[in-house]
């Protein structure tokens, strides 16, 4: 439990649920945001997307320790490379969809401009979502294909009598 690259699973599987959950939210609020029972959304969303958003840069850090582990033993660590590319990215775009977020929410801004932050707010929300899955996806093809952080018991299996 307590070797450095087992922290990383156990941290980022909650920021791709509420990043998801939460951008799912988010645009269906955006849809209805003004005098809908759906209003409430807009809230839940962000409150959603904010916390993954965090959890995200968690998940980032956590890996980069689970890195220096686990990549003296895989076989093709150019898969660790691009996890960790896409994962950067994917905090970025979830990162600048807060902020602009934030700017729609201050209310400072006009009807017209307040349009192009939405669509600019629903891009950044729908490429850090496909994102999320790429990443998974590495993620994935590390742990199943190559065996990251995972450990092989003897032949025997005498670690677990």
């Amino acid at each position: 439990m307590w070797r450095t690259e087992l922290w990383h699973p156990l941290v980022v599987h909650f920021p791709i649920a509420l990043l998801l959950v939460g951008t799912g939210i988010r645009l269906l609020g955006a849809l209805y945001e003004h005098g809908s029972r759906l209003e409430a959304f807009v809230p839940a969303g962000r409150l959603l997307i904010g916390l993954g958003t965090v959890g995200a840069w968690i998940a980032v850090y956590t890996g980069t320790l689970a890195d220096a582990e686990v990549v003296r033993s895989l076989c093709d660590p150019t898969v660790v490379e691009a996890h960790e590319y896409w994962a950067y990215w994917v905090a970025g775009l979830f990162t600048a969809g807060g902020i602009v977020d934030a700017v729609v929410w201050s209310g400072r801004v006009s009807l017209p401009a307040r349009r192009v932050l939405l669509v600019l707010l629903a891009g950044c929300l729908l490429a850090g979502s496909a994102g999320v899955t790429y990443v998974g996806h590495l993620g994935a093809r590390l742990v199943y294909q190559q065996g990251a952080a995972v450990h092989h018991p003897g032949p025997d299996c005498a670690a677990f009598e």
